[in-house]
Parts: C-alpha cells; structure tokens; sequence
C-alpha cells in the first residue's frame, strides 16, 4: 500500500514539473531571453531633428525690381568731309542713334567714316578708330590707326584733324581731344602737320 502512494506522488510530482517547463518555453525565445511585443502597426516613433519644413509651407520671395534698360536716344549732329578733289572742308547734318555718351560718341565717329552723298567725301574712311575714352576733366582720347591707304598730303591732313575736332566739339562735355596714333602720343598724325596734346575747344 504505502509503495503504490509512493508510485502515485512520483506521477504527481512529473506531472507538475512538464506543465512548468511549458510555460516556460512559451515566455521565452529559445536562448533564456524575454520577448518583447512588436511595436502595433500604424504608429510611428518620435523623431527629433533640424531644418525640416512643414508641409504645405513655403519660404517667403522677394520680388526682383526690373532692371532698366537705357532708352534710345536721337540726336541731329553737324559732320564735316571735304570735296572730291580735297580742296575745302565742307559740313552736312545727319542723325545719331544711341544709349549714353560713349555710344554717342563712337556714333559721332562713325559718321566721319562714311557719307550718303556723293557730294561730301569722308576724310576718315580709310583710317580706323580704335578707341575713344572721355575722362572726368572732359578730355577726350582718340585712338586711331592710319593705314597705308590712308595717308593724305598735308591739305588732308589738316581737313581730317579739323573735321574730327570740329565733329566732336558740339558735345558741351567734351572739352579737349587727344588724338593718339595706335596708342603714342605722336608729334604728327600723318607726318605733315604738328598734333597738340590735347587739342583744347577753341
């Protein structure tokens, strides 16, 4: 009798202890460590950080004001040239298209190399204007290259220089022309009459 209560508190004892190991392995994950629940899906974990933008904002613009361009200007000018046969300076009026002084001022240049009528021969069209440049004082320098078929006899020479002078002295702000040859102050434009450095408005 007291074998077979024995024999029945062994089967109780078994009994218990694999209902325990069951559990156990339920609450863990193989290696003796717990489990945690998966985060429930829909959530989102806080997130910190800089320089983000709130949708549906935008950043303020600052409006651009238009850059104005300059205005077209026309001016009636007074252009001298000489005769057929180089024997007198003569002068003719024409019109000028420009923006500011020195597009004036190559305009006016310009016109002394050409001529729509065959009455008046230009003393410059031979001859190249490099550069022109109008300093603060109101001195205007000329850069020119004479070419080789450019050259006049000592009656030309001095109609050219005049007719260049006396073109661009009608603009108030010009007040003295130095006329260089390719960039030197040269004692003569073309070998026969003496240059002035600068030539002042008469």
């Amino acid at each position: 009798m007291k074998k077979r209560n024995w024999l029945g508190l062994v089967t109780l004892v078994l009994a218990v202890g694999l209902v325990s190991a069951c559990g156990d392995k339920n609450l863990s994950n193989g290696d003796g460590k717990g489990v945690t629940d998966p985060p429930t899906a829909g959530t989102e974990q806080p997130t910190t950080g800089t320089g983000t933008t709130t949708p549906g904002t935008e950043q303020p613009t600052v409006d651009k004001e238009p850059v104005k361009k300059p205005e077209q200007k026309e001016q009636q000018i007074t252009v001298y040239a000489t005769d057929d046969q180089i024997m007198e300076l003569l002068s003719y009026t024409t019109k000028i298209t420009f923006k500011d002084d020195g597009e004036k001022i190559g305009a006016a240049l310009k016109a002394l190399q050409k001529s729509d009528d065959a009455k008046y021969v230009p003393l410059w069209d031979q001859n190249e204007f490099k550069s022109h440049k109008l300093d603060e004082k109101g001195i205007l320098t000329v850069d020119v290259h004479i070419t080789e078929h450019g050259h006049l006899g000592a009656g030309g020479e001095a109609f050219a220089i005049d007719a260049l002078t006396k073109t661009l002295f009608q603009f108030e702000e010009v007040k003295a022309i130095d006329i260089l040859v390719d960039g030197k102050s040269e004692e003569s434009l073309m070998g026969h009459v003496t240059l002035d450095h600068p030539i002042k408005r008469p």
